[in-house]
């Protein structure tokens, strides 16, 4: 009888803390996530800073995988020469007014901030 009580208590906590630990998980994840992300704002047009991003790309031999434009965003994905993937997302915060977002790899926050770097010296 122990043992069924025991049991039953297993099952019916068991669900309980899968959600935590999920909840946990996805926190962490997100926190990571932003860990290595570096933002910049610069008083620039949307079309000349997805420009620069461009040819930051360029410069530190990024490949171009994909470029999408939706309404006041510009998504710049990429990967470099040792396969790392790169994000950039250039989102317009007004006339001549931009937010630029990097994320390199994992969170490499180092290199992000040396293509921000390339990428303001050709704004």
């Amino acid at each position: 009888m122990k043992k069924l009580f025991s049991l039953a208590l297993v099952i019916c906590v068991l669900p309980l803390l899968t959600g935590c630990i999920a909840l946990l998980a996805g926190a962490g994840g997100t926190t990571l996530w932003q860990m290595g992300k570096v933002i910049s704002e610069e008083q620039v047009s949307m079309e000349r800073g997805a420009a620069a991003v461009e040819s930051a790309f360029k410069a530190r031999n990024i490949i171009l995988e994909d470029k999408v434009v939706k309404g006041d965003v510009t998504q710049l994905r990429g990967k470099d020469e040792s396969n790392t993937r790169v994000s950039v997302d250039v989102f317009s915060k007004g006339n001549k007014n931009i937010k630029i977002e990097i994320r390199y790899g994992v969170g490499d926050e180092t290199l992000a901030r040396a293509l921000l770097t390339q990428i303001k010296e050709r704004l």
